[in-house]
């Protein structure tokens, strides 16, 4: 099982694709009478909560850098309820039209994610959330392309599964005021096998013997070929089956058939 080395990346790309979702939330400063005064894009960082906390606390000066986001996959878990038969095969397009890609199924997993949302004001954090929570009813959909070379794009849902806010100041009393949300996350994703190259079987030959009762050896009476046509095609050309059937010359030989010749598909009793 093990010694075979492979690497898909899948569990990066659905960190990529979870943080695309987030990385383009404004936050308006405004007048009392609606004016605009401030348009500020709202930085995005894969970081813990405790190790921004405890940035935060190191740096008390105003010029500290809120509002701001930070993501991190939490931990994940094998999904039962989507698991399908392993020993299932997928065949793929090959460069090569004598050979295709083969993959068994993938492992359900469902990866969990903590969105964290840090301001000094209380409206800064209302319009983050409120930007974020109407596309989460309770899932959103992205396309991730898991394995280029097999041209495997899958659309991944990801849900909303809670909310938290904590309104409170970090530190001394005279410290400034932090307000957190933290939003959790889960993505129903995959981990993928190991892809394996496999020939193309082309030629299919099925010899027919009548039963005589007699001990062998038997021999063949009549032998049908099944074949690709244009044999050099590939698995998704638009080849057909050509189908050839003879009798042999000599019952001893069993590789000896007389000419071949090619037969209607589907076969039926007059052919």
């Amino acid at each position: 099982m093990f010694g075979t080395t492979f690497y898909h990346g899948t569990t990066k790309k659905l960190i990529i694709a979870f943080g695309s979702v987030f990385n383009n939330i404004h936050v308006q400063r405004t007048e009392k009478d609606g004016t605009l005064i401030k348009d500020i894009k709202v930085p995005l960082a894969y970081e813990s909560r405790k190790k921004y906390l405890a940035r935060l606390i190191q740096d008390q000066t105003k010029n500290r850098a809120v509002p701001r986001m930070g993501f991190i996959m939490t931990g994940l878990e094998q999904d039962l309820s989507r698991a399908a038969n392993q020993m299932n095969e997928f065949r793929f397009n090959h460069p090569d039209n004598d050979k295709a890609f083969v993959m068994y199924n993938p492992i359900p997993y469902n990866f969990s994610f903590s969105l964290d949302i840090y301001t000094d004001y209380m409206d800064d954090s209302l319009q983050i959330v409120e930007q974020i929570l109407p596309y989460f009813a309770p899932d959103f959909n992205v396309v991730i392309e898991e394995i280029p070379e097999l041209d495997m794009r899958r659309d991944i849902p990801i849900e909303l599964t809670g909310i938290e806010m904590v309104d409170e100041f970090e530190g001394d009393f005279a410290d400034q005021r932090i307000v957190n949300w933290t939003l959790n996350f889960m993505i129903r994703g995959w981990i993928y096998p190991p892809i394996r190259d496999q020939e193309l079987i082309k030629t299919v030959s099925t010899n027919y013997i009548i039963d005589t009762g007699a001990s062998g050896p038997f021999h063949p009476d009549e032998q049908i070929n099944l074949e690709v046509d244009p044999f050099a095609y590939g698995a998704e050309d638009n080849w057909t089956i050509k189908v050839t059937g003879g009798h042999p010359d000599n019952p001893d030989d069993p590789y000896d058939v007389d000419t071949m010749e090619e037969l209607n598909w589907p076969i039926t009793r007059d052919t």
